[in-house]
């Protein structure tokens, strides 16, 4: 009888550590249940951002004319296919390998370990900050390879009619694997020189870094940039001006596609703006997501508004392929 008596302390000890046994188990199942959601969020918004390919090669096909429709498709359909192989094979690793690194290159990315996140070969553990297991860190690098699709894509309506297959396939290998990923280092990795938001020690970066939610200058103004170069360098499509250089008119094939394309734009921006919470379960992120929603809302709507009342009042007429752009603008 005697050995069998437990003090009430001791009891009371015994109950309090089944309890915060159950509170810790119970606490790691939440986690991995936020993670797994996060996942599935960053795959819904980056499918989202693919489906944006959708609507580049309609609005492509339908501002060409007829006799362009399968150069201007095909080089839509190789984007995807090419900037998946590079991001995977070295793309994200450029961006993000040392991610994990306190000490890392705050140029480019490197190879933790030997491997990291080239080729995927450093996933299989937690080593290096990528975790292939928890299904998040692949999420992840789908959601940044459809960014890089995105920011490559953005070219070829600038050198629409005028740039041969080949020499737009190289374009393309270049910016999706040693341009754009290098840029995404400095500014989202917490390695990088311009990375205000991510660089914890602010005396790699350069005047403090800068902050970019959504790819503003990340992903538009790199390929914009880029768009701008070999516009400059290709020069205008022929008969594009005449003898006293005013412009021709070279009116589109599609009116329905330019508009339909320009409808599935819009409604991929509502992965790639909110979807740059990179999840849904942290506090507050819901707020961001919604007014992220509102804003890419409001500023599309804006965009092709003022674009109606100009081309109103300069041209006295209403030009749908402006308006399209109004609303890509905004």
């Amino acid at each position: 009888r005697h050995a069998a008596s437990v003090s009430p302390r001791a009891s009371f000890r015994l109950v309090m550590g089944d309890i915060g046994a159950e509170f810790a188990a119970f606490k790691s199942d939440m986690q991995k249940k936020d993670q797994a959601l996060d996942a599935f969020y960053l795959l819904v918004c980056g499918t989202f951002v693919f489906f944006m390919q959708c609507g580049f090669a309609l609005l492509e096909a339908g501002t060409v004319r007829s006799k362009n429709t399968k150069n201007i498709l095909l080089k839509n359909l190789l984007d995807a296919c090419l900037g998946a192989i590079i991001w995977w094979a070295w793309g994200m690793g450029v961006a993000y390998g040392d991610s994990a690194s306190e000490d890392g290159n705050v140029f480019i990315g490197t190879a933790v370990g030997g491997s990291g996140a080239f080729l995927a070969a450093g996933w299989g553990t937690p080593k290096g900050g990528f975790d292939g297991s928890d299904g998040y860190t692949i999420s992840l690098w789908f959601f940044q390879y459809v960014f890089a699709a995105a920011a490559a894509t953005i070219v070829s309506g600038a050198v629409a009619e005028r740039a041969q297959l080949v020499a737009y396939l190289i374009y393309t290998s270049v910016i999706t694997g040693f341009i754009y990923p290098v840029v995404v280092h400095w500014v989202w990795c917490n390695n990088g020189f311009l990375s205000g938001g991510f660089t914890a020690d602010k005396s790699k970066t350069i005047l403090g870094g800068c902050l970019d939610f959504a790819g503003s200058g990340v992903v538009h103004m790199t390929g914009g940039v880029a768009a701008l170069c070999g516009a400059f360098v290709i020069k205008p499509r022929i008969g594009r001006f005449d003898e006293n250089g005013n412009a021709v008119p070279m009116p589109g094939q599609s009116t329905p596609f330019q508009v339909l394309g320009t409808f599935i734009l819009w409604m991929g921006w509502y992965g790639f703006n909110p979807g740059s919470t990179l999840g849904i379960t942290p506090a507050g992120y819901g707020t961001i997501m919604a007014r992220a929603a509102m804003c890419t809302t409001l500023s599309a709507a804006v965009g092709g508004i003022t674009v109606v009342g100009f081309g109103r009042i300069f041209s006295k007429t209403y030009d749908v392929g402006m308006v399209c752009n109004g609303i890509l603008a905004g």
